[in-house]
């Protein structure tokens, strides 16, 4: 008896000791503000990601940039053509993160060159309504007040909540259980 409950107090103390691991995921996190498409690497735990690589891809997978996030993870790329960016966060230790800015992000200030027919109709028929200028000033002042909340939304999703914890530890008692049912059923009876 004293065998099972010191293999529970491991499983229970081993339940506790793994929540660090977590903190060390990386994660990256970016919004298109006007032409460019700024955003952050950090870990999961809150720590920044300083001097980490990002990659910048578009849709098919060619590589438009490499850039390395300053100090506080903070990086920015300006953007060329009104396409789908990946945004790929590597922290150069194996962890690897990214983020997808659709076109619908981008500002309307981009060539419309390389844009879908769709897209190039819709911009020329807003245009020509609406001041490009007083456009682009507005999607870059409601950008601007959106990407903190996005940011905070997205660090809430990555973390380990009590109820996580809670049923990681009955998972782990449940099968503590389980198995020590399974052995005594094994085990012959005493006389």
């Amino acid at each position: 008896m004293v065998n099972y409950i010191s293999t529970l107090a491991l499983l229970f103390i081993c339940a506790f000791n793994c929540a660090p691991a977590l903190a060390h995921r990386l994660q990256v996190f970016a919004s298109a503000e006007g032409a460019n498409i700024s955003g952050s690497a950090y870990f999961a735990g809150g720590a920044k990601a300083g001097d980490a690589s990002i990659s910048i891809q578009d849709a098919t997978g060619h590589k438009l940039a490499e850039l390395r996030t300053a100090a506080d993870g903070s990086f920015s790329y300006p953007v060329q053509t009104p396409t789908e960016h990946l945004v790929i966060a590597d922290s150069g230790d194996g962890h690897r993160a990214q983020w997808r800015v659709t076109a619908a992000e981008l500002g309307g200030n981009l060539p419309l060159s390389a844009a879908p027919a769709s897209s190039a109709i819709v911009s020329t028929t807003t245009a020509n309504t609406v001041d490009p200028a007083l456009l682009a000033a507005m999607e870059q002042a409601v950008a601007r007040q959106v990407r903190p909340l996005r940011e905070e939304l997205q660090a809430a999703k990555n973390q380990a909540h009590f109820r996580d914890i809670l049923g990681g530890i009955g998972y782990i008692v449940g099968l503590t259980g389980i198995l020590l049912w399974w052995r005594q059923r094994r085990s012959p009876p005493r006389p």
